[in-house]
């Protein structure tokens, strides 16, 4: 059924998603999900290693979907749900007050997801949110709010397990974070390391979607 398609993620509204990220991805014909907050403290001060808003917009007017990843990337586990709705609702009033619609997709900052938030997600029309959990989604089983997804960055062994655990019932849902990322080099991609990744899914056949483009798709 789905055949060779991944999700693209990418994570923190690091500068270089801007720079240098959604320039390859529209060369090869690619859509992504961007997960956006403020990542704290540096957010404000640090554009070597974040986007600006004017940035982050032209990635919306550029076609690409911009997801919910809390104003502050609060780990979600210890909230309570009422705070949980304060920090959901903070980044997408930043997102409408920069003429960008609100998000339809999450990403739990940190990785781990918590049922206790789901009902707020629902309530805000949320579609679908996501986990860090090295399993692909099955879109057909997997909640729709726990959805599972490879964190891919380094030298490229979890992207080929990623690619070789898709199939018919299968997707594959990929987790960039910066392309490089200086301020947390634990979860850095080279950029080279990036665009070779991204060219053998060009090479072998693959479709690369966003979120919302899964949903428009006759997959669902």
């Amino acid at each position: 059924m789905f055949g060779k398609t991944v999700i693209l993620t990418f994570d923190d509204a690091v500068s270089n998603h801007a720079q240098f990220v959604a320039p390859l991805l529209m060369e090869l014909g690619f859509s992504a999900t961007f997960f956006i907050c403020e990542f704290p403290p540096d957010f404000a001060t640090d554009k070597r290693q974040y986007m600006t808003w004017e940035q982050i917009r032209q990635l919306h007017e550029l076609g690409f979907e911009l997801g919910n990843h809390t104003l502050n990337h609060t780990g979600v586990t210890g909230m309570t749900e009422a705070a949980f709705a304060a920090e959901f609702d903070a980044l997408e009033r930043k997102l409408i007050e920069n003429g960008i619609p609100r998000s339809r997709s999450f990403a739990y900052p940190d990785g781990p997801g918590s049922a206790h938030v789901h009902a707020a997600l629902r309530a805000r029309d949320v579609r679908f949110a996501r986990i860090v959990e090295e399993r692909p989604w099955r879109p057909a089983v997997d909640d729709s709010y726990m959805i599972p997804a490879y964190a891919v960055h380094g030298d490229g062994e979890a992207f080929h397990r990623a690619l070789a655990a898709g199939g018919s019932e299968a997707v594959p849902v990929l987790v960039y974070h910066g392309i490089p990322d200086h301020a947390h080099p634990w979860v850095d991609t080279a950029p080279e390391k990036f665009a070779e990744e991204m060219r053998f899914l060009a090479s072998e056949g693959y479709r690369a979607l966003s979120f919302s483009d899964f949903a428009d798709s006759a997959f669902l």
